[in-house]
């Protein structure tokens, strides 16, 4: 059966080798387009931080009811890390100071029955804004895999609704508070927010939230006294540009029962599969918006069983015009070096009963590869709650003008 680590490990291994290594084209056109006495070197950031704080009880599973009858608060990690940064003066550089990107591992501390897992990471951060001349406020997000989970078992763990397979995606998001004593040197505090999933790829889902207090060490190696960023902020020409997304992916399906109060889980793994194509404005360095063409064809959607309980024998799929639909989705994307956060809002209007009704949630991360090519790794959610289906898939920008890329 395909897991999580089955779906997402290719993507998250190319993503990582599409930033991971500095001494590519487009860093060397950073160095290329470094104003007058400014740096052609890239800097190398390498960095330690710990986490600990506590979790959110969204299950009794967390809140005493597992075999030890154990209400678990306690969460904690430590993550080592690997960044580089543009040449100083570069045009990228000007356009986003302090922002960095490269690849991580992580080791986390839970209570045995929910286990201790390994993660592997991408990430990204940069500066939000300087306080002063050695302080600023940042932010950071992370994005992988954990592995080592003590997952759902129907015979040995049984109560665990919260992680149904051995490895599940993780998704972190940190704002921090960032003081440089010297140009090779920022310590900071901060707080750190992860998320652990696997993304209805195994069966149950509930997935894991943490809320931790963060303390960290970064230490450069090429980078050079001060924040001031050299030469002017490079004009930007607004333009339309136009992505395109094909993705795909598995899933499971559970059912509710009776009142509702009891979940099935659908036998059986299920194919998505999608397309998408979305005309952008951009606004400036830093911000895209549009409308999607959004379709779907999803081989679990509004499946139904005849009996109490489903099982192999008894679920029955719809025709196909039942499992398919097309919508709109308002877009808004987050650009940065190497990296897209794309966040849509849709509705369907095609095929929109059943499974397809309400509306659908989108956020998605496109990891450029080529100047214009990219890799898409998403998640959607529907009525802004309910779990739906990972979107692992590759697009194309056309019509794109930013000279950075």
């Amino acid at each position: 059966m395909p897991s999580v680590f089955h779906t997402l490990l290719p993507t998250i291994m190319a993503a990582a080798m599409a930033v991971a290594t500095p001494c590519t084209a487009a860093a060397a056109e950073q160095a290329d387009t470094a104003v007058t006495g400014s740096s052609s070197r890239v800097v190398h950031r390498v960095e330690a931080d710990y986490a600990t704080g506590g979790i959110f009880h969204t299950d009794s599973y967390l809140n005493g009811g597992n075999a030890e009858r154990r209400i678990m608060n306690h969460a904690s990690a430590v993550r080592l890390k690997y960044a580089f940064m543009a040449p100083v003066g570069s045009m990228q550089s000007r356009i986003y100071p302090g922002a960095y990107q490269g690849v991580g591992v992580g080791f986390h501390r839970f209570n045995p029955q929910l286990g201790n897992p390994v993660s592997v990471f991408i990430f990204q951060g940069a500066r939000i804004a300087s306080i002063g001349r050695r302080l600023s406020f940042n932010y950071e997000w992370n994005l992988g895999l954990a592995m080592g989970w003590h997952p759902y078992d129907s015979e040995t763990n049984p109560d665990n609704h919260i992680i149904g397979s051995r490895a599940t995606a993780y998704l972190d998001a940190d704002i921090y508070l960032s003081y440089s004593p010297a140009a090779w040197l920022d310590v900071s505090a901060g707080v750190s927010a992860s998320h652990y999933s696997n993304g209805n790829t195994a069966y149950p889902n509930l997935g894991l939230n943490t809320l931790a207090a963060r303390l960290s060490a970064a230490f450069y190696f090429g980078r050079s006294p001060g924040r001031q960023p050299a030469g002017p902020m490079p004009r930007f020409r607004r333009h339309m540009s136009y992505d395109l997304v094909v993705f795909g992916a598995w899933r499971r399906r559970g059912v509710a029962v009776g009142d509702g109060a009891t979940l099935y889980a659908v036998p059986g793994t299920y194919g998505v599969a999608g397309i998408n194509f979305t005309p952008l404005y951009n606004i400036n360095h830093w911000l895209n918006a549009g409308l999607s063409l959004d379709a779907v064809y999803d081989n679990s959607a509004n499946i139904y069983f005849e009996g109490d309980v489903p099982t192999t024998e008894n679920v029955r799929q719809p025709k196909p015009s039942r499992q398919m639909a097309a919508g709109l989705s308002a877009r808004v994307e987050f650009v940065m070096p190497y990296f897209t956060i794309d966040f849509g809002v849709g509705k369907n209007i095609i095929g929109a009963g059943g499974d397809f009704s309400g509306t659908y949630e989108i956020l998605a991360l496109k990891v450029d590869v080529l100047r214009n090519s990219f890799l898409h790794i998403g998640y959607s959610l529907y009525d802004f709650q309910k779990p739906n289906y990972l979107m692992l898939g590759v697009g194309y920008r056309f019509g794109s003008k930013r000279k950075w890329r």
